[in-house]
């Protein structure tokens, strides 16, 4: 049967590697000698003891922006030394409505458990909420009614146009918006792959709702646009040059 002193030892040689994995400077392993080298055997081994007898208590990694950042590499080598999977096959029984023959996605995806303290302004208990993307206008493809959900606003498209986010605005204005036939392209792409690209999915003005809607307001005003159908295609009505 291993001491106090050997068990002591080991435990402290496992959390001091383990920091220092996340932290290469050093700084969190050495705050964690200084909270314990001073303490004895008996005391050590007390606070340890109450340690894991309270679910709520836990060992903090401290960090400092633009001096010692956490960074991703350093998370890998550390969940490799304590054997902890950051990426494993989970099951999705919501699509089957069975959890003994639930999918599993066909690749691994990144698991983990997310720690955020609530706020006083949010809900223990969610009253109603939408999850739902049935109900639309059918004139702009917005989502409307109890299935509404925020929206991509101008301001937003403004900065992503400056910044040269291209593929964000292809994305949140095309499948996730009222492109339809690419929005069921991804969601079969994700159901049957587990992942999605913007580049197999369709891209064809004539499947976006808004633009043809605008398209047919100016066709009501006697004005051909380019809009959906190509200008060296576009129809030139009669009188027209």
């Amino acid at each position: 049967m291993t001491t106090i002193t050997e068990r002591r030892k080991k435990l402290m040689k496992y959390l001091c590697d383990c920091m220092d994995l996340l932290d290469p400077t050093g700084e969190n392993s050495k705050a964690y000698h200084d909270l314990f080298d001073n303490m004895s055997d008996k005391d050590f081994d007390s606070y340890i003891r109450k340690f894991f007898a309270d679910h709520k208590q836990n060992l903090y990694l401290e960090i400092v922006e633009f001096e010692r950042d956490l960074r991703i590499e350093n998370i890998k080598k550390c969940a490799d030394y304590m054997k902890v999977p950051l990426f494993e096959r989970v099951a999705m029984p919501y699509l089957s409505g069975s959890t003994e023959n639930a999918p599993v996605t066909p690749e691994p995806v990144a698991v983990g458990y997310v720690h955020e303290k609530r706020m006083q302004q949010t809900l223990l208990k969610k009253n109603a909420g939408s999850i739902d993307i049935k109900k639309r206008n059918p004139k702009t493809g917005q989502v409307i009614g109890e299935d509404k959900n925020a929206r991509n606003s101008d301001v937003e498209s403004f900065s992503m146009v400056a910044m040269g986010a291209d593929n964000a605005l292809r994305e949140l204005m095309g499948p996730r918006a009222d492109d339809m036939q690419a929005k069921n392209e991804m969601y079969n792409n994700i159901a049957k792959d587990g992942y999605v690209s913007l580049k197999d999915l369709t891209n064809e003005p004539e499947n976006k709702v808004a633009l043809n809607s605008l398209d047919t307001y100016f066709y009501l005003q006697g004005l051909s646009t380019n809009l959906v159908v190509p200008l060296d295609l576009t129809p030139v009505p009669k009188g027209q040059k």
